[in-house]
């Protein structure tokens, strides 16, 4: 709000245009725009007759600069339809491929070998079409893509031009291509960096992003002691094995699959299941008292990467421990022994990995279908290499979309207690 204090007489002008502004809207609820003068009214644009202080609030706004900004975007979005009609162009002609993709690039440059005009919506073009292609996960790929930038014309001149983005909008589109590299695990190589360096300099912000990229993921390539290959396999038994190795931490984990049709005759789901339980599951079930019962509880989700399995895990109660104290040397100096805990000291036998603290995990498995009939058939399976089993009570209890704890009613198999 900006304050004018005027003479009396000078002022008599603009008294006149606030009268004439009062008699038409006392309250100016919507912007007024001039395309000749550029002034907008403020809502309260009143002026008192008894006082030489007028109050004056003006929004200036060039019309002429909006409608640029319109054509700019209209034509932005026509260059970014050409550019994807481009690749379609390309898919109608062959198989869409890391070939087609080098063409459709190759094509663009030779038609804009001078100015390159639309080359950062033909960029982003590009970059949402490599999955169609194929070649989301090849650096050489993003080398090509690279290859569209003008060489050797925004390198920045002076630092003022470094920390000001120079070319702010083409940094921007390098700097999503290398986020869509990260996204896909593809580490640069050194080559990639030369382009960038002849594009925009050693300098510019989106080579520092490449400098950070190539300090960062050759660390934690390598990090993750249980990896998920990238490629996934279609099939489904063969990302059930891969999904109950990474879960199963014991390396004596043993994984079994086989066909419903191989334990019964007649089952009511033909489908595959995928049991891991290692020999430590086995002794810790054949010690398990028959009279207590066991929990099947799922199903929970694991995720390789993009795709999810559910599985489910056959659980006992926790049993009580044996807690054995450590005695510290450090903390107890004065070797008192009045405050000491009067729990039992006796050696006891390190707990498996298997045994946690909410329960013990004697066996795992994975069903073509996730449905409570697939895991009766698998308890009926792990009945033959557990006897005791068969004697022990089972509770079934699933998770399903409409509650969290299911109770199955189904007919009893031998041995099994569903409730």
């Amino acid at each position: 709000m900006s304050t004018l204090r005027l003479p009396a007489r000078s002022s008599l002008k603009l008294i006149g245009l606030c009268r004439k502004a009062s008699e038409m809207k006392q309250t100016v609820k919507q912007f007024h725009i001039s395309s000749s003068q550029n002034i907008i009214c403020d809502q309260k644009y009143l002026c008192p007759h008894n006082t030489e202080t007028l109050t004056v609030r003006q929004f200036h706004i060039s019309v002429s600069k909006s409608k640029h900004d319109l054509k700019t975007l209209d034509t932005q979005n026509t260059l970014t339809i050409r550019s994807s009609e481009l690749f379609d162009e390309i898919v109608k002609m062959r198989a869409a491929d890391m070939i087609a993709f080098q063409k459709a690039i190759k094509m663009y440059i030779s038609k804009e070998s001078l100015y390159r005009r639309g080359h950062v919506e033909f960029i982003y073009a590009a970059l949402s079409r490599m999955k169609e292609f194929g070649c989301h996960r090849n650096v050489e790929m993003y080398k090509k893509i690279l290859e569209v930038f003008p060489e050797k014309r925004m390198i920045p001149k002076g630092p003022w031009q470094v920390e000001m983005m120079h070319f702010p909008r083409q940094q921007q589109c390098a700097i999503d291509l290398m986020e869509q590299m990260e996204d896909n695990g593809v580490i640069p190589d050194h080559d990639f960096g030369t382009i960038l360096r002849i594009i925009f300099g050693p300098d510019a912000h989106a080579f520092r992003k490449y400098r950070r990229m190539m300090y960062w993921m050759p660390k934690f390539k390598n990090a993750n002691p249980y990896p998920v290959p990238w490629e996934l396999p279609d099939d489904s038994i063969m990302l059930a094995m891969l999904a109950l190795k990474r879960m199963a931490v014991d390396r004596e984990n043993q994984i079994k699959v086989w066909k419903t049709m191989e334990v019964e005759t007649d089952p009511v789901e033909v489908t595959f299941i995928a049991s891991a339980q290692s020999p430590t599951q086995k002794s810790l079930l054949k010690q398990h008292p028959v009279k207590t019962p066991l929990f099947v509880e799922g199903g929970y989700n694991v995720w390789l990467r993009d795709k999810y399995l559910t599985y489910f895990v056959l659980r006992a109660d926790p049993m009580p421990s044996k807690h054995v104290p450590v005695k510290d040397d450090d903390e107890d100096l004065f070797n008192w022994t009045l405050f000491e805990s009067e729990e039992s000291t006796d050696i006891v036998p390190r707990p498996s990995v298997h045994e946690q603290d909410d329960g013990t995990v004697l066996a795992m498995c994975i069903t073509g279908t996730a449905s409570k009939d697939s895991l009766v058939t698998w308890v009926r399976y792990l009945q033959t290499e557990n006897p005791t089993l068969e004697h022990t009570p089972i509770v079934f209890s699933l998770r399903s979309p409409e509650s969290q704890v299911l109770l199955l009613e189904k007919e009893k198999p031998k041995g099994v207690t569903i409730g």
